[in-house]
């Protein structure tokens, strides 16, 4: 029984907490779309470089994720996160699923240096 999009994103959260990089990887789809502002990553190699590059940007950061709608295969989230070195106040992200993974996630935030 394929896993519900609640779940995913359960399982999401406590890996990216973990900075489980190949963790993040495995809720993807194959042919997963992973779309920022700067363009479209493909497949769990785009979902990787996308999730390297994030967690390089606030390593080690403790996460907030106050607003979490779902509805039937979709999840709209607020987030942010604060690390040592900077923090992102404003993180917006759209999840789709589709057969117990995601499928497409789009990510926008904005990353502001701490002194």
């Amino acid at each position: 029984m394929a896993r519900t999009p609640q779940e995913i994103f359960e399982h999401h959260a406590t890996v990216l907490i973990a900075g489980g990089i190949e963790g993040i990887v495995s809720d993807y789809a194959d042919d997963a779309l992973f779309i920022t502002p700067g363009g479209v990553l493909r497949g769990k190699d785009g979902v990787r470089e996308a999730f390297t590059s994030l967690l390089g940007e606030v390593p080690d950061a403790d996460w907030d994720v106050p607003v979490q709608v779902f509805e039937d295969d979709i999840l709209f989230i607020q987030w942010s996160a604060v690390s040592e070195k900077s923090r992102i106040p404003d993180g917006v992200d759209t999840f789709v699923f589709r057969d117990g993974l995601i499928r497409v996630q789009t990510l926008f935030h904005t990353l502001e240096p701490l002194p």
